[in-house]
């Protein structure tokens, strides 16, 4: 597919779309956001974004997450509001372990839309589209499913550009040494993805991904990066 077929169904409402269905899209395509994250996409303040968020509470159309402690509170779409928005994506899967991750992809995003305006997509817009398409478009092939289609790795994000598609992975925690090398072999054999980037935690973390490039010999697709700060 090329790459302006995957702006379908994804971007944003624009001018004529109020701010309560600007949100409900932004946290459905992302899964999750902090409050903070809200006020950093709309570039509004506080205030604003506190009375924002419990509008659409009131409404039912996002719920808040608040499980973690020591952290901020989590924002996501119920049912109701990804109907409303005409997304057909699954209301975010919620524990601390992807409450934690999900937020840190929300600021990754947020972080590369500033280099590439209007070109992320998530992973749950990839999920989307690539099950619509029926074949990887910004994913790579693990081996085949039971049925016979592809077993397939979703990055986090992928940056759709001119010059073809970057995969982007967020990488927190070191992964098992066989399943990092598993995973950064099958992005060496996916050509329909132009480059690779890991965004990794400093220390542990990252050394794992370098030695697993190292060992698959993926230096010249795939690169390694600092991860944002949440």
């Amino acid at each position: 597919m090329e790459a302006a077929a995957l702006q379908i169904e994804v971007e944003p409402f624009g001018a004529a779309a109020s701010r309560d269905e600007e949100l409900v899209r932004f946290l459905g395509r992302h899964g999750i956001a902090t409050v903070a994250q809200v006020m950093a996409q709309f570039g509004i303040g506080r205030t604003a974004a506190y009375r924002l968020t419990a509008a659409c509470m009131d409404r039912g159309l996002i719920e808040r997450d608040d499980s973690l402690r020591y952290e901020p509170s989590a924002l996501y779409a119920t049912r109701e509001g990804l109907r409303w928005v005409g997304l057909g994506y699954p209301v975010a899967k919620l524990s601390p372990s992807l409450i934690r991750h999900g937020l840190r992809c929300t600021s990754m995003a947020q972080a590369l839309g500033e280099e590439f305006p209007s070109a992320i997509r998530t992973e749950r817009d990839l999920c989307w589209i690539e099950r619509q398409e029926g074949k990887p478009l910004a994913s790579a092939k693990l081996g085949t499913r039971p049925d016979g289609g592809p077993r397939l790795h979703r990055p986090d994000l992928a940056v759709l550009t001119e010059a073809g598609v970057i995969a982007v992975e967020v990488e927190l925690t070191a992964k098992a040494p066989r399943r990092l090398e598993g995973i950064i072999r099958a992005w060496r054999r996916s050509p329909w993805v132009t480059e690779v980037r890991y965004y990794c935690e400093p220390g542990q973390t990252r050394r794992a991904v370098e030695r697993a490039i190292l060992a698959t010999r993926s230096q010249e697709r795939v690169r390694v990066f600092e991860a944002v700060a949440r």
